[in-house]
């Protein structure tokens, strides 16, 4: 099961570490989105930095000016705004239907991850990974263009901060949600991109525990 995306995530593995079990996902419905100014945009991949070398002067500085970051332009900032407001009324919603998707402020583990992963827009394709020593989350920030998946790391933590991941909990309704409860009592909602791998991952990793 899933061995392209074992042999994906092998370069993140640190010496001797062992890899125990990896499962595609994506936020569950009701993960709300993080405040704009606590989300810091990751550098885009070393391909994309070459292919702004390539540009005229005047383009090239406004690429690597990230103008469009809400962070660093007032106009951006007010259309990041605006692009928002339907998340927020569909998280809203999804919250009646399907109850919260975290628990925690935005200064637990479960809101570090959030935020974090807010930080790859623009990317695709979450991995979480557990392994022997920690658990950690990677997605593919290739371009478009690019036929050749780029995983890049956004979010890591020791076994230890970790206490349980909840296959269908009670009470839900999402095919394939799995809670990942944190030594802090956050947690935050997860759904696998397949359904049925949401057991069998979570067996793995509670196997190893």
């Amino acid at each position: 099961m899933h061995r392209e995306t074992r042999d994906q995530v092998q370069p993140f593995l640190h010496s001797g570490e062992r890899l125990i079990a990896v499962c595609p996902v994506e936020p569950a419905p009701g993960v709300p989105t993080p405040p704009a100014h606590l989300v810091t945009l990751a550098e885009p991949p070393a391909l994309v930095r070459r292919v702004e070398e390539m540009l005229p002067g005047r383009l090239r500085r406004l690429a690597r000016s990230r103008v469009l970051d809400p962070q660093r332009s007032r106009p951006a900032a007010a259309a990041d705004a605006v692009d928002r407001a339907p998340d927020m009324l569909d998280e809203a919603a999804a919250r009646l239907v399907h109850g919260p998707g975290m628990e925690g402020g935005w200064q637990s583990t479960a809101g570090d991850y959030v935020i974090r992963r807010a930080g790859t827009r623009g990317w695709s394709g979450d991995v979480l990974v557990v392994t022997d020593r920690r658990w950690f989350a990677v997605r593919d920030a290739s371009p478009l263009w690019q036929s050749a998946k780029e995983f890049r790391l956004y979010w890591e933590a020791p076994r230890t901060a970790v206490t349980a991941l909840r296959a269908q909990p009670k009470g839900v309704l999402q095919k394939g949600r799995m809670d990942l409860w944190f030594a802090d009592g956050s947690w935050v909602a997860l759904c696998a991109e397949l359904p049925a791998h949401a057991q069998p991952f979570a067996e793995a990793a509670a196997r190893y525990a």
